[in-house]
């Protein structure tokens, strides 16, 4: 993967909106569960992941 490949990845809006719910979910860590916390956080690292290799697919292709 390229230097390129990062920079198109760091810039797709779907990771960015993903990004931006975990900064919420961590600044709202009080006010959860330590389950719904961690749910939530196995979600979002879930969906980066599953971007990251949709996105990675389509480099390739």
């Amino acid at each position: 993967m390229t230097r390129k490949d990062l920079e198109n990845i760091n810039k797709d809006k779907e990771i960015i909106e993903l990004r931006m719910q975990s900064e919420d979910l961590i600044n709202n860590v009080e006010s959860l569960s330590d389950e719904d916390f961690r749910n939530e956080a196995l979600r979002i690292e879930k969906e980066i992941d599953d971007r990251i290799s949709v996105l990675y697919q389509k480099m390739k292709d």
